[in-house]
């Protein structure tokens, strides 16, 4: 757990209270995308949102809280990361099962392996540009160093204003593919692959 005493909010692991901040807050990354998966997966009486809640406090599975991690403040989430390992064996072996809106996606993924793969970043509205997706990108980076990865990466919109966010932090566009729309309305034409290439951390030296 860390805290940022100049913003007074802490970056901490998420856990199973924040699945509903968790759903929330991937439905805003995702530009509504997340509610076409999660609505073909409803049982009996669950509406999209629930199974995305249901989905958040797995233990297993790429969205999880497990793979969360949230900054907070007074005890309330104010934004969220969701990021793991992306290696061949967390795709899937076809195409052909998945919705055509989603394929684009996939093979951008496919392109990105190996690496630590950042599947979400999110922050609501009204406490944007205060520090805290910043800090989440730290703290992700430092995790995928630890865990041996030379590489970062992540797919966002064309149209994002989030991508001059990721810039900063040392993403590059790598790749783009063309969006699948199929009668969907949401933003941007185009889905960009970009990366971050981790430095080898330099031994620590010690003087006699």
């Amino acid at each position: 757990m860390n805290t940022d005493s100049t913003s007074r909010f802490t970056v901490c692991p998420a856990d199973k209270t924040q699945v509903d901040d968790l759903a929330n807050l991937v439905v805003m990354a995702g530009d509504g995308l997340p509610l076409l998966t999660w609505d073909a997966m409803r049982e009996a009486d669950e509406t999209a949102m629930d199974v995305g809640r249901r989905r958040a406090a797995r233990t297993e599975g790429a969205f999880s809280y497990r793979n969360a991690d949230v900054v907070k403040r007074d005890d309330k989430v104010l934004s969220a990361i969701v990021s793991y390992p992306l290696l061949d064996a967390t795709l899937p072996e076809s195409l052909d099962e998945i919705p055509p809106v989603f394929r684009p996606l996939v093979e951008l993924e496919s392109k990105a392996v190996p690496s630590w793969y950042i599947n979400v970043l999110a922050s609501y509205p009204d406490v944007r540009r205060q520090g805290a997706a910043s800090a989440l990108l730290t703290e992700v980076e430092t995790r995928a160093r630890g865990e041996g990865f030379s590489r970062l990466s992540l797919i966002t919109a064309d149209v994002n204003p989030a991508r001059s966010l990721y810039e900063k932090h040392g993403f590059s566009e790598v790749d783009r593919a063309a969006m699948v729309k199929d009668g969907l309305d949401f933003a941007g034409q185009e889905w960009v692959l970009m990366t971050k290439t981790l430095a080898k951390s330099k031994p620590t030296v010690r003087e006699n």
